[in-house]
């Protein structure tokens, strides 16, 4: 359902993740792990603009995502920057990597696309048997400080060629998402036309707690978390990093 949903948003993708971390993320990992000498997957990943980056240094790199439209904006971004990358199309669930990797990343809410703690479990499971032993696997989920600001959100954006707005609500552990945008498509006798595009969608809130028992039972082994890349707690954090084992 998710890769349906977003191969009709692919177009403004971008736009609606325009404040997404991917520098902080690209800097986190080259802090901890000579990415020239790994081989990296990086799961859940959109466009593509943090794989271009990661395929830029890694020695391999693979790209997976469910959606194919979102996989051929991001295979036009990797030859327009000459990296060097394998794409993939697979939900994080089912994941089989044609070789085993030593660093798995699922970034900016992968995982809180995951209905249920056993699609979390059965997840883990599946990136723990992507990985080599001694590999890692990095993700990040929603923290405390962003399911509040989510309950009754709302933000827009508007530029020349995109116009967004995004509505959000909070339901027990369940967030809401409503986003109307309008995309420039072509001009018409000096006027720009644009294409409506409406796309609703829901997240699961994972306490810490959920994530940590799940990983247990997949096998992996939690080695760090950071609140917001270590500028929060990890109680007043909007997003929370972890880092993940497999012995």
């Amino acid at each position: 359902m998710i890769a349906v949903l977003y191969d009709a948003f692919a177009d403004v993708y971008d736009a609606l993740m325009a404040d997404a971390p991917y520098a902080e993320w690209q800097a986190f990992l080259e802090d901890r792990y000579s990415l020239h000498s790994i081989d990296i997957a990086d799961i859940g990943c959109g466009t593509g603009v943090l794989t271009v980056e990661l395929g830029r240094q890694a020695r391999w790199c693979i790209g997976i995502d469910q959606s194919e439209a979102m996989l051929s904006i991001a295979q036009e971004r990797a030859m327009a920057a000459g990296a060097r990358i394998v794409w993939l199309t697979q939900d994080i669930r089912d994941l089989r990597l044609p070789r085993p990797v030593d660093l798995a990343v699922a970034s900016c809410d992968v995982l809180n696309y995951l209905t249920c703690e056993e699609d979390l479990r059965r997840a883990f499971h599946a990136v723990a048997n992507a990985l080599r032993r001694g590999g890692v696997f990095a993700f990040d989920v929603i923290g405390p400080a962003r399911l509040h600001v989510l309950q009754h959100g709302y933000w827009h954006q508007v530029d020349d060629d995109v116009a967004l707005l995004h509505e959000t609500d909070v339901q027990g552990e369940w967030i809401l998402h409503e986003v109307v945008a309008f995309a420039r498509v072509r001009e018409a006798v000096g006027e720009p036309l644009y294409r409506r595009i409406e796309e609703r969608h829901r997240q699961r809130y994972f306490p810490l707690s959920q994530v940590q028992e799940a990983l247990a039972a997949a096998g992996l082994k939690l080695i760090e978390t950071a609140g917001d890349f270590g500028r929060q707690s990890v109680e007043d954090a909007d997003r929370i990093v972890c880092v993940a084992a497999r012995p």
